[in-house]
């Protein structure tokens, strides 16, 4: 199963819970439900409900849309279109002119997108968001970056647009694109002084993998694997912004991680760096700006995706996660209810699942492949798992198997897509 196809499934099934408060001058539609006095009214916006007092007399059980505003504190609406086509049709026959937009079959695909969705834009985030579709290939891909965008807050920019859609529509391994700007900046005679420290990061992120190989010998070890994983994660330098903000690493360090350097790179636009150079850098660093984009946390639950390029034997894959979990009273993980996934392309086994399910430290674990022996062969490491698990003071309740069309199943959705409530979870992908 490819990044993006994860990715695209996290956008279409993240935050689906009730948002937060209207902004004034945020236009929506909804369906007029009962009305009261005072020309008040109930609004609905699917399984959501808000009351609010209208503008104008309209009709129950009409579509509507209203644009947001307040007055002495109270929300009122304003109808843009009283002649709008009844809800239950869901489509659309307004002219885009009514959110500043042209009259193009694209912003009528726009226009419908937003009303079957029920966002909330203002007028000026609608026009910038219709913008964006008409510079990118894929317009579906770009309205469900623009849905994510909604249903997170976050600012209708450039910057956050460009990083989720390359995030979404990447089907290149991050190694192999970190691989790809390395040799670029190997086949240039002339280096910026950004430029020979990123090559130097490099050749010893290598020389660290080849150690680490060295130490585990034939097997690949579990502490060995760690080991590998956390120094990738070291050296990438995800989250170097937020850590220099809470003062949890030096300057100094920050010279030796490869997303600080990409930044400096990609900032420093040098007459020594080449036109291809620079593209490589920019994508890269937009990919990483996406991943961190697509992080969710409030104060009962917290989502962090990671895309970690690590050695495998011979092979270099890269390792996804995608952490989600409930927080405890003190802000931390809860390691006693999670969703566990992991989206492994191996040499032999080729594309296989494993669901890892935790509720009060009972683990339950589904492996989905194609291969008929699996189960089979499975057998004599079960015991070692569930010896494993006890160690850590959890419970084994059962291994499962599945294959053929239940495996494509679930390889078709995202693994959070059936737990939109987003209680717990930890999905890894290699």
């Amino acid at each position: 199963m490819q990044f993006e196809s994860i990715i695209r499934s996290f956008l279409q099934t993240v935050s689906e819970g009730k948002g937060a408060a209207f902004k004034s001058g945020q236009i929506f539609y909804g369906k007029l439900g009962k009305l009261f006095s005072g020309q008040y009214a109930e609004i609905r916006l699917g399984s959501h409900k808000l009351m609010a007092k209208l503008e104008a007399p309209l009709v129950s059980g009409k579509g509507y849309w209203f644009q947001v505003s307040y007055q002495s504190g109270e929300m009122t609406l304003k109808v843009l279109d009283k002649e709008h086509k009844s809800f239950n049709t869901m489509k659309s026959p307004l002219s885009p002119q009514l959110l500043g937009l042209r009259d193009t079959k694209l912003n009528h695909k726009f226009t419908e997108f937003l009303m079957d969705e029920q966002l909330r834009f203002t007028k000026e985030e609608v026009q910038k968001g219709a913008r964006f579709l008409s510079t990118v290939d894929d317009a579906e891909a770009a309205m469900q970056v623009l849905k994510m965008v909604s249903k997170k807050q976050l600012p209708v920019t450039d910057s956050i647009f460009k990083s989720l859609y390359a995030i979404t529509k990447e089907t290149t391994p991050l190694s192999s694109s970190i691989g790809q700007l390395r040799q670029l900046l190997l086949a240039q005679e002339t280096h910026s002084e950004t430029a020979k420290s990123l090559l130097n990061l490099l050749e010893n992120w290598d020389m660290t993998v080849n150690l680490l190989e060295k130490g585990g010998a034939d097997s690949f070890g579990r502490e060995v694997f760690l080991a590998k994983m956390k120094q990738s994660l070291s050296m990438l330098g995800l989250n170097y912004e937020a850590e220099l903000f809470h003062n949890q690493v030096n300057k100094e360090t920050i010279g030796t991680l490869f997303k600080p350097l990409i930044v400096k790179l990609v900032q420093e636009n040098s007459a020594l760096m080449n036109a291809s150079i620079q593209e490589a850098a920019e994508n890269l660093l937009l990919r990483m700006n996406g991943q961190h984009l697509l992080s969710i946390s409030n104060h009962t639950f917290q989502t962090h995706l990671y895309e970690i390029p690590i050695q495998l034997g011979s092979l270099l894959k890269d390792f996804t996660i995608q952490w989600t979990g409930r927080k405890t009273d003190n802000g931390q993980f809860d390691p006693d209810y999670c969703h566990i996934m992991f989206y492994l392309d191996l040499e032999n086994l080729n594309s296989t699942i494993v669901n890892m399910q935790v509720q009060n430290r009972i683990v339950h674990v589904l492996i989905i492949n194609d291969w008929h022996e699996i189960k089979a062969q499975a057998q004599s490491f079960i015991p070692i798992l569930q010896a494993g698990l006890e160690e850590l003071n959890y419970s084994l309740s059962g291994v499962h198997f599945k294959t053929g069309d239940n495996r494509n199943k679930q390889m078709s959705r995202h693994p959070f897509s059936n737990h939109t409530s987003f209680d717990t979870g930890v999905d890894i992908r290699v």
